[in-house]
């Protein structure tokens, strides 16, 4: 690698956008957390391109992405989605499934809010071993104490890892300032949605859209991927 090319990853910054929406009150076992990751000039230029999508189909620009969203009508304008994502070099995405019927904080000395801590390091901790630059995480704003949950996360991925990055920070953003953070919501819906139990109340739309990732990217959404895959990586926890 050349000294300036190096001297650009050293210098670089990613931006890493985690949904921390755990699809909790779905009635569903299964809670992700997902995180779109990309470089700072390709985050600049992704309310652009999405924009276009927008006008192209119909739909307003300030309307959010939202996987709650996904309807039948609309398939080709969320297909679409799915295809500026895969189609971007650098635009990436992680995600940590969780079996919620596994969950016993209690036996492993543990209250909620340590889970959350832990699989958040889970979710970033993959991204930023690949990082050499800053890293800057936005999460998506839940409550008055973002904020704080912002800071102590970048401590603690600060203080448990051994990264080769040049620094870690984190801070809120509300969804319907990022399409990024929409973009991770709507591919973290659809992990979830491959892996609850399945229904007759189930969405047909939804269910295309899960075959549709999957036919795209060429693995199951029920699968784990390799630490090492960057582009659509999956990581299934298993407690210890």
């Amino acid at each position: 690698m050349e000294s300036k090319d190096l001297a650009k990853l050293l210098n670089g910054v990613t931006n890493v956008y985690a949904d921390e929406s755990s699809h909790t009150n779905d009635g569903s076992t299964t809670m992700v957390l997902g995180a779109t990751w990309m470089d700072s000039e390709i985050a600049a230029s992704l309310l652009d391109r999405i924009k276009l999508i927008k006008i192209r189909h119909s739909i307003s620009i300030y309307r959010e992405i939202k996987w709650t969203k996904v309807s039948q009508k609309k398939l080709d304008y969320y297909k679409e989605l799915i295809d500026i994502f895969l189609n971007t070099d650098g635009l990436n995405f992680r995600a940590v499934i969780v079996d919620k019927t596994k969950l016993d904080h209690g036996r492993f000395g543990q209250t909620s809010e340590d889970f959350y801590y832990k699989m958040q390091y889970y979710l970033i901790r993959n991204i930023a071993g690949k990082c050499l630059g800053r890293i800057k995480i936005y999460l998506d704003y839940k409550d008055s104490w973002s904020g704080k949950r912002c800071h102590k996360l970048a401590d603690y991925l600060s203080n448990t890892t051994n990264l080769n990055s040049q620094g870690i920070s984190a801070q809120p953003v509300r969804s319907h300032e990022s399409v990024a953070i929409q973009l991770a919501d709507l591919i973290s819906g659809a992990v979830m949605y491959a892996n609850k139990d399945r229904t007759d109340l189930d969405s047909t739309a939804k269910l295309e859209l899960v075959q549709y990732i999957e036919c795209r990217t060429g693995q199951s959404l029920k699968n784990e991927t390799p630490y090492s895959v960057e582009k659509f990586n999956l990581f299934f926890w298993e407690p210890r």
